[in-house]
């Protein structure tokens, strides 16, 4: 097989023996066959993948902090009761009495003028000295509000995360399709692999068993059939070591699809790429600057450098502060209060300051800050500058990749068609009776790598194509 393809099923073979916990399904459902074509493949796992499904997670996280971005300009609002007992009510008390003592004295007084005008002149009595009177109940709602420019940059930060969010969420998920679509030709590769080993090994039979017979009838030394034995038990392993890499193939492949463990997949397709014809310039001047990981970058930059306007804004610019409390008193001195008999000691209060003045100093930890913030963004934008450079390289490598795999897939079809030729060559001489039925399944056998070499050289091909679309986030095959 193709070195590049089996580094490629290698990784997910690692990981599928390293660590993928797979739930246990019933028997009805391991027996249960699933026919999928790639781009079914594709849908499984855009819908079912537990890595996809946990980034639409993150995705949702950052688009409700940005809805509700707003929020940061809300008040704080609080409300409490409290009741309250005093221990020693004695100077109130006497206050309390020397009050109705003195009206009970103006009462007396002026007996005979506040009946007209329709005032009681019955004497209070005083109070003694209660339970009830060392009681107080007393209520609070406290509203605080706070502003400063930068809780604005905080708010456009919020906005940023999530427009970046966007692009990484596309970017797993174009991933992962660009994942799914090689493993599934990768494992249709597999399987003409096992096959191919599969009829190598029957043939390596037949030679062992044809040897013994003519061994049997003194046409051939004992030697030759121990050399036919060996050769037949020593392909042995490798059709075993191939199904079993199938076999952990398929179960990462269901994995990766959100299938459950033990689900049974047969494959409908076939390696056949539409050929295309691109221009590396071209892709570089209309696609480089939609590149996910180009417009990943720009956000970071862009996340940047408004949390650097945030924290100058926090720092040069003051804050405004508001402050109200309404403390209303609903019982007190054994009486409840009601409408305009309940008192209120709240208060309001407006603050406008600077949080640290001294952060203006150039050698203050806020301003280093700054600078070091202001460095980093001048980091970034030189990273950015070479990420472009290396997707501008990267383009034309694949594209360079893309036309050896054409070339490479003409010498593999004229190959095939060798192989066809000799197979019906030999085929016709074994109709003829000039060879024996062995030598035809050893062409066949021959024409069926080649097949398999040409397989491997369209993956190639296709590789470099879901490469290029990855690197440039468009579609270039139908």
């Amino acid at each position: 097989m193709n070195s590049k393809i089996i580094r490629f099923l290698a990784v997910f073979i690692t990981f599928a023996s390293c660590g993928f916990a797979f739930a246990q399904e019933s028997d009805s459902n391991k027996n249960k066959e699933l026919v999928l074509t790639v781009d079914d493949a594709v849908s499984y796992a855009l819908k079912n993948n537990q890595s996809l499904k946990s980034a639409a997670i993150d995705l949702e996280i950052k688009k409700r902090a940005n809805s509700n971005s707003w929020n940061t300009f809300l008040p704080t609002v609080g409300v409490s009761g409290t009741a309250a007992r005093t221990t020693d009510i004695d100077s109130t008390l006497q206050s309390a009495n020397g009050s109705l003592q003195m009206m009970n004295l103006i009462k007396g007084i002026h007996r005979d003028d506040l009946p007209a005008m329709g005032i009681d002149t019955t004497p209070s009595s005083l109070y003694e000295d209660e339970e009830k009177l060392h009681w107080a109940v007393v209520g609070n709602v406290g509203v605080s509000w706070a502003f400063n420019l930068a809780m604005v940059s905080q708010i456009q930060i919020a906005k940023k995360q999530y427009e970046s969010g966007l692009i990484s969420y596309d970017t797993s998920c174009t991933k992962m399709e660009m994942n799914i679509r090689k493993l599934f030709y990768g494992l249709l590769i597999q399987q003409e692999n096992l096959k191919i080993n599969k009829d190598s090994l029957a043939n390596a039979k037949a030679r062992y068993e044809q040897a013994e017979i003519n061994y049997r009838n003194g046409l051939t030394p004992e030697l030759q059939v121990l050399n036919s034995q060996v050769t037949y038990e020593n392909k042995k392993p490798d059709v075993l070591k191939a199904e079993n890499q199938l076999s952990q193939s398929f179960d990462t492949f269901a994995f990766l699809l959100g299938l459950p463990y033990g689900t049974k997949i047969q494959l409908k397709g076939d390696i056949n790429p539409e050929d295309i014809t691109v221009d590396a310039s071209e892709l570089v001047k209309d696609y480089i600057a939609s590149s996910n990981e180009i417009l990943s970058m720009k956000k970071t930059i862009e996340i940047a450098r408004l949390g650097l306007n945030a924290k100058k804004l926090s720092i040069y610019t003051p804050s405004l502060a508001v402050n109200y409390s309404y403390n209303p008193i609903f019982y007190s001195f054994g009486e409840w209060k009601s409408g305009s008999d309940i008192s209120d000691n709240g208060s309001l209060s407006l603050t406008v300051a600077f949080s640290d003045v001294l952060s203006w100093l150039p050698w203050s930890s806020a301003s280093q800050g700054i600078k070091d913030l202001k460095q980093q963004i001048v980091q970034a934008e030189l990273g950015y500058e070479q990420l472009v450079n290396n997707a501008e390289v990267e383009i034309h490598k694949l594209v360079d990749n893309l036309e050896v795999a054409k070339v490479n897939i003409q010498s593999m079809e004229a190959n095939v068609a060798l192989a066809q030729k000799a197979y019906s060559s030999t085929l016709r001489a074994f109709n003829n009776g000039t060879q024996e039925w062995l030598s035809v399944r050893e062409s066949d056998a021959s024409l069926q790598q080649a097949r398999l070499g040409l397989m491997n050289e369209k993956f190639n091909y296709i590789s470099a194509v879901l490469d290029l679309e990855e690197k440039l986030n468009t579609k270039l095959l139908k």
